[in-house]
């Protein structure tokens, strides 16, 4: 493993030049990243090159150890790939995955770790952000880490030993439950795509506490911080991400009821100019995720629970589906398909155009509180809020900032 660690190593210092030009800037989250073996924490992996679609034509499985190519590594370090190791390969979805190192920069950097913190982390995956919170808060004992696939359970907890991470806490088991008995934490942060915080994260979290997860919106994860106070649950969007779905409890509720479409024909219309102005990429060079239609998403998904996860093989942006049709954005044009495309496509426009009216508000607009949901629920109906999204125990209150 000599020549691997030797190469990793020239992988890591490359990595966080990458991660300063991105925007990622605390000092100590660069260098714990400069130092943890990311190549040591994952045995073989799936990806596709930066760009390609996730099909089975373009999808590629790659071995880490000695003998690996320069091109694994490099994909492994690439600072905007995130690597499948669990799932159905051949779909554009996985199980579990190793997240693209800038979306692990930035969420460490937002969890404000300081040595003496209790951390819980829902979704252990490989281990390799345990470790990485682990020399962050000082004391690998501090950590404690859930995961639900057993086969990942009893992987990771002798790559931690082997790795000198041996005293994180590895739990296995539904991690909408958190560890109570290693409770009150400091931060809880979950790594896999959420419906809804889950009340035992609440329950468990200190006075003063801080939750970070990617809460879905639509189509997408955004990623949420929630302080717990004496005045209720208050948060805000502080950055576009997407990640696997959670497994679970949550797996069986849906909060957006997306169907996927039916194989129809689609016919493509113009966006009005308005639209395709404000989602046309500002510079194409730019990570995908710091693009318009990102922050379009998270409107989208706030106003309407037919938008969902769009078809990756056949599209390029937002949409809404009944399950039997869609109105879809892809480029400058609006895709409709089935007997419903024109009415969900005037709904997409009009929403759309909403949006370019007040704006094109980003994701640090909005301010975010969560209550106890009651019986009835609350369609977000008003252009410019407030709205409210009823999810599976919570209410979301939604404020837009002027």
């Amino acid at each position: 493993m000599v020549d691997l660690d030797r190469r990793g190593e020239v992988a890591r210092t490359q990595m966080v030049e990458a991660l300063r030009r991105l925007g990622v800037a605390d000092e100590p989250v660069l260098q714990v990243m400069a130092s943890v073996p990311r190549h040591r924490f994952v045995d073989r992996f799936w990806a596709v090159a930066r760009g390609a679609r996730w099909t089975a034509r373009n999808v590629r499985e790659f071995a880490v150890d000695e003998g690996c190519s320069d091109e694994t590594l490099h994909l492994l370090y690439d600072v905007l790939v995130a690597v499948a190791t669990r799932g159905p390969i051949d779909e554009p979805v996985a199980t579990s995955s190793v997240s693209a190192p800038v979306i692990v920069g930035s969420m460490l950097t937002e969890m404000a770790l300081r040595h003496g913190l209790r951390v819980l982390e829902v979704g252990t995956g490989s281990g390799y952000n345990a470790a990485l919170i682990a020399e962050l808060v000082g004391d690998p004992s501090l950590v404690t880490t859930v995961e639900i696939d057993p086969t990942l359970v009893a992987e990771a907890v002798p790559r931690l030993e082997r790795l000198g991470y041996g005293a994180i806490h590895v739990i296995g088991g539904d991690g909408t439950e958190g560890v109570a008995e290693r409770a009150p934490f400091d931060r809880v942060v979950a790594t896999v795509g959420c419906l809804d915080i889950a009340p035992a994260w609440i329950g468990q979290l200190a006075e003063g506490g801080e939750l970070l997860l990617p809460l879905e919106h639509g189509a997408m994860h955004p990623r949420v911080a929630v302080g717990k106070s004496e005045v209720g649950l208050h948060g805000s969007f502080v950055g576009r991400s997407g990640f696997v779905r959670i497994q679970g409890s949550q797996a069986r509720h849906q909060v957006w009821p997306y169907q996927a479409p039916v194989r129809a024909h689609l016919r493509s219309e113009p966006l009005p100019s308005p639209l395709a102005d404000a989602l046309a990429p500002p510079d194409p060079g730019r990570p995908h995720w710091t693009q318009n239609l990102w922050d379009f998403d998270t409107y989208l998904g706030i106003r309407d629970r037919r938008a969902g996860i769009r078809d990756r093989r056949a599209a390029t942006g937002p949409g809404l589906s009944d399950g039997t049709s869609l109105a879809m954005i892809q480029g400058r044009t609006a895709a409709i398909g089935g007997p419903e495309g024109g009415h969900l496509r005037d709904r997409l426009l009009t929403i759309g155009l909403q949006w370019v009216d007040l704006g094109c508000p980003g994701q640090g607009r909005y301010a975010l509180a969560f209550t106890s949901r009651d019986d009835s629920p609350v369609p977000p109906d008003t252009p410019a809020g407030p709205w409210a999204l009823d999810r599976i125990d919570y209410r979301q209150h939604v404020t837009l900032a002027p």
